[in-house]
């Protein structure tokens, strides 16, 4: 049998974040949805579980972002176990999710953007770089 006539197509996947978010400690920003999910490396160094607080801060002139782990306030961002077994945690805000849009001069068309987390500054947060 000749195999030169057999053709073999391979699954595409619908997004390359399933895999990174295993690998790097991100945050992943639905914009439309003002979904935000912080997956498990992130979670681990903010030293964060289910219904931990978390707030962000931003600096306009170096582009970028920060995220750290608070005493609950009544403005805080509580983070939720997506699930049974699922290694990451997520709330919704689209008033957050507008102003990362402002910020980051992100396009209106733009679905889904990526943060990966670097060092901590001298406050202890995370410094959260937009993943181009």
């Amino acid at each position: 049998m000749i195999m030169s006539d057999i053709i073999i197509y391979r699954r595409k996947r619908g997004s390359t974040g399933q895999w990174k978010c295993r690998e790097k400690a991100m945050l992943k920003v639905e914009l439309q949805a003002g979904r935000f999910v912080v997956f498990a490396k992130l979670a681990n160094m903010l030293d964060c579980n289910h219904n931990d607080a978390v707030m962000f801060g931003f600096s306009k002139k170096d582009k970028c972002a920060y995220i750290f782990k608070e005493t609950p306030e009544e403005d805080s961002y509580y983070l939720r176990q997506a699930g049974p077994g699922r290694p990451y945690f997520r709330f919704t805000s689209k008033n957050l999710a507008q102003f990362f849009t402002e910020i980051f001069d992100l396009e209106p068309e733009e679905k889904v953007v990526y943060f990966e987390a670097g060092d901590k500054n001298n406050k202890g947060w995370l410094r959260l770089m937009m993943e181009v």
